[in-house]
């Protein structure tokens, strides 16, 4: 009997205690209760709640307010969401729908593990940030992949993942052009090009041919038979390396049929969404791969 008057008891006190938080929390809901713009939230609801940050604000929310509430800020400035979601963003914000242009980022690398020379053997965190700091890395090509990571490790959209190979392969129906694997890169290797691209450079080239030749298979030895075979004008060559306009070669159209592809010696110049070079071509005789 003493046992059901202590429970009946205990009953009672909690359910006094939860209606009085009850209302306690109802009153201060109602204390500090913010209006929110609808307009915000329509527009919020159609980002694709990535919080990549590739707009340049904190996430999906942050950018939602600042388009609605700030005239300055564009409406096409949400990259993963492409040129639908700006438009939509526009109409919602009533702001003009400029033009976005798709991108993806591009490796410009292709310095597998059995066309770039091992100088040593890294053991340290897999990192390439980390690696690059011992001597460059462990590989020959000081400018080429280190295929640790730390791109794929940022990209919130699984787009890159390192294969066997030793490099970082881009998959291009899953990149956003985001961007945001541009700064992890410590070679600088990685560039967003226009998602209609018609050709792909695959290396940086930014030494010398000797020391190009010395250290990789597959690597550009800046001859410049691309930048004078090109009717478009659409490759220069800026005393570094080899550069595309990519605006000029998407307009001059298929008409050359890629005719600086076909004349790259190193096979390293390709048309998009093909493997950069023939495995049998690749090989010069007398290179020692996989060293």
């Amino acid at each position: 009997m003493e046992l059901t008057s202590i429970a009946i008891f205990g009953v009672v006190v909690f359910t006094l205690l939860g209606i009085f938080f009850g209302f306690a929390l109802a009153a201060t809901a109602r204390r500090f209760y913010v209006a929110v713009n609808p307009v915000i939230e329509s527009v919020r609801a159609c980002l694709p709640s990535a919080n990549c940050g590739a707009c340049g604000f904190a996430g999906c929310q942050a950018y939602a307010e600042a388009v609605v509430e700030e005239a300055k800020t564009p409406a096409n400035l949400c990259v993963p969401g492409g040129k639908a979601v700006a438009e939509e963003v526009a109409r919602l914000s009533g702001k003009v729908a400029e033009q976005m242009e798709e991108r993806v980022a591009v490796l410009r690398c292709h310095g597998t593990t059995a066309y770039v020379k091992e100088q040593a053997e890294y053991l340290g965190i897999r990192s390439c940030t980390a690696a690059s700091l011992v001597f460059g890395g462990p590989r020959a090509c000081k400018n080429g992949c280190l295929g640790l990571g730390d791109c794929v490790r940022v990209c919130p959209f699984d787009a890159m993942t390192v294969d066997q190979l030793g490099i970082v392969v881009i998959d291009s129906k899953k990149c956003t052009g985001c961007g945001l694997c541009i700064p992890a890169c410590p070679k600088n290797i990685l560039e967003l090009y226009p998602a209609a691209r018609r050709i792909e450079l695959s290396c940086v080239a930014r030494e010398k041919v000797s020391a190009v030749r010395a250290k990789c298979a597959v690597g550009c030895t800046t001859c410049q038979k691309c930048v004078n075979a090109c009717p478009a004008k659409a490759l220069t060559f800026d005393d570094v390396t080899i550069r595309i306009d990519h605006k000029a070669c998407i307009a001059y159209g298929p008409g050359c049929a890629e005719v600086c592809v076909d004349v790259c010696p190193t096979f390293i110049l390709h048309r998009r969404g093909q493997v950069p070079l023939l495995e049998e071509l690749a090989h010069p005789s007398g290179l020692d791969h996989g060293q």
